[in-house]
């Protein structure tokens, strides 16, 4: 067992809270800062991933990637609807039902060809003022848990 994992193991309870603790505070912002669902949320997410995926390369600076505005350069690619049903798991009626939900709050779009895509004006000042306080918190999150971490030392008692 490497150092991680002796650290984990001995603070587990602390680290499982601050984890926790942030995942349901995440999921309760989006339900009533963004007005989503979580299943639509999380197909919002993985559409927005499934668009790009192509395009970010490990490694990449994000000046090889995006444009001054912070969006990514170059295309989306659409996504079949059953690709979002593999990916999520979820049932297709209810990815269905959920991308049309979607589409008329202005956040995704059906192409001529039937693929969806997330529409750039879908992130509008509320999503991008939500995913900014996201990332501090997640960051404020990552400093909690590498604080508990640093203090489970192995050798300490």
């Amino acid at each position: 067992m490497d150092d991680f994992d002796q650290r984990f193991d001995k603070a587990f309870a602390m680290v499982a809270f601050a984890a926790n603790r942030h995942l349901v505070d995440h999921m309760r912002r989006m339900i009533q800062e963004l007005e989503l669902d979580l299943e639509s949320a999380m197909l919002w997410g993985m559409l927005a991933h499934l668009n790009v995926a192509h395009a970010i390369r490990p490694g990449a600076a994000p000046s090889e990637l995006l444009s001054s505005d912070g969006f990514l350069l170059g295309e989306h690619h659409p996504v079949r609807l059953t690709d979002l049903v593999q990916v999520s798991g979820l049932p297709k009626e209810t990815v269905r039902r959920k991308l049309d939900k979607l589409r008329q709050l202005g956040k995704v779009r059906r192409t001529d060809n039937g693929r969806w895509d997330v529409l750039r004006d879908g992130v509008d000042d509320q999503a991008y003022a939500f995913t900014r306080e996201s990332v501090r918190r997640l960051l404020q999150t990552a400093r909690v848990i590498e604080g508990i971490l640093q203090h489970a030392r192995p050798d300490q008692a």
